[in-house]
């Protein structure tokens, strides 16, 4: 059960700093975090009651960055003995009870799941002055918290799946966010309606096999055409969603809802059969490719991204030429590459004991990838010109306020020079420039 928690008095409003690395699905449990707690957000954390970092380990250097950001905060205490630190997330998950031994100053720890019992920890904590630590999967409401919403957003995430049972050997998500758990269709529909009314336009249905979800008699093809048929909703997205979960359901859906965006990310891993083996993905180069041939025959102009791992444990010339081999027959249109990197208990972890990649061929073989994808991504974004996208206007561009930024139905970003009365509407744009990484375009007349 949820403990409501009054953290404000009317002697000192409260603050909260909160940090956030890796997914959207951390992206969604940081405004959990926030709407669990129920205080004002501050960007200065001298300034902040409540300091949290709400971390990602799907890589080494993600979860060591966290990490050291953590240890930024310590000195805070000197001058503010009430602040309480605590870090949340999936390196929270990963080392538990070794965080509080390492790091004296870190008030607790906080797994993915538990982010429903936060209030009542910070309680304890405020109460009782002890160090908190709650990493239990055991949680009967595991969706129970809704995320904050921020007044004038026009875009959200809705999480309707948390965990993976996959078992991929290089990721570390099923244990540091348990097995699948999917959110029932009404919650889904609950909250999605809740963010239309709040004037959300553009929402993303994000789960870590997104495309696996089922409740009931339901499967995800039946999801996305009923939350496409919403009142006020204008675009829908969904990541990430994993080969073998491709079905005609889905694609007919994504095909006949005019709401659904031109546009998949499908994580590949790996263009050698030898490597998805050894990775357990349990699918097939040539399935891969059967399944991105299903969904261009339904939707022709769809846009495709990807992952892919260099250098996992294994991985020879001839494997890694393989994996450019299909970057260059499917041309994706956009690709996260990375070097492997180790996750503790995982089977690549093992594999890697026997079979690791130089660390110096891994990265130039990351090289060589990533600038065949330049190619691939400029080459598309170059086809758009003289092309007419209808757009939702998410906002002001980071790097110019004369701009305003959206992504195109694509999921590719497109800048225009524009009023801020666009922002929330539907409008037309012209590309007129197709740049490395986005697009440019005007208003036609």
């Amino acid at each position: 059960m949820l403990i409501a928690l009054n953290l404000e008095s009317p002697m000192k409003k409260k603050y909260l700093y909160l940090e956030t690395y890796g997914c959207q699905m951390n992206e969604y449990d940081s405004d959990r975090i926030h709407n669990a707690l129920d205080v004002e957000l501050t960007r200065n954390p001298k300034d902040a009651d409540y300091i949290i970092v709400n971390t990602c380990a799907i890589r080494e250097k993600a979860d060591q960055k966290a990490l050291s950001s953590l240890g930024r905060y310590k000195h805070l205490k000197s001058s503010n003995p009430g602040l309480i630190i605590g870090m949340a997330g999936c390196v929270a998950q990963l080392y538990g009870n070794k965080l509080l031994k390492q790091m004296p100053y870190l008030d607790f720890v906080l797994g993915p799941r538990a982010i429903p019992n936060l209030p009542q920890i910070i309680s304890e904590i405020e109460t009782s002055n002890t160090r908190k630590i709650d990493i239990s999967f055991d949680i009967e409401e595991v969706f129970e918290v809704n995320p904050y919403h921020e007044e004038g957003r026009v875009s959200a995430f809705v999480s309707i799946q948390q965990g993976c049972n996959k078992q991929c050997a290089y990721c570390i998500v099923p244990t540091v966010r348990g097995g699948e758990v999917n959110r029932p269709m009404e919650d889904i529909v609950k909250e999605t309606v809740y963010l239309l009314s709040k004037g959300v336009r553009e929402i993303t249905l994000i789960g870590q096999t997104v495309n696996s979800w089922k409740h009931e008699k339901y499967r995800f093809g039946d999801l996305l055409r009923i939350i496409g048929e919403l009142e006020g909703l204008e675009r829908l997205r969904f990541t990430t969603s994993y080969p073998r979960d491709i079905t005609k359901r889905m694609v007919d859906a994504m095909k006949e809802v005019k709401e659904v965006c031109s546009h998949i990310h499908l994580p590949v891993q790996s263009g050698s059969d030898n490597v998805l083996k050894l990775m357990n993905r349990t699918y097939s180069r040539e399935w891969y490719l059967d399944s991105v041939n299903r969904l261009r025959d339904a939707i022709p102009d769809i846009a495709i991204s990807t992952d892919m791992i260099i250098g996992f444990p294994g991985e020879t010339d001839s494997d890694f030429e393989q994996s450019v081999s299909l970057l260059e027959e499917v041309e994706f249109d956009s690709s996260f590459s990375f070097k492997y990197s180790p996750r503790p208990g995982t089977v690549g972890e093992k594999l890697a004991k026997t079979g690791s990649i130089d660390d110096k061929i891994s990265g130039e073989r990351l090289s060589i990838f990533q600038e065949k994808q330049k190619y691939y991504t400029l080459k598309k974004n170059l086809e758009r010109i003289g092309k007419t996208e209808e757009v939702l206007v998410e906002g002001f561009s980071k790097h110019d306020n004369n701009f305003l930024f959206f992504f195109t139905t694509h999921n590719r970003i497109l800048n225009f020079e524009g009023g801020g009365n666009l922002v929330g509407k539907m409008v037309n744009v012209r590309v007129e420039e197709g740049l490395p990484n986005s697009l440019r375009g005007v208003i036609p007349n």
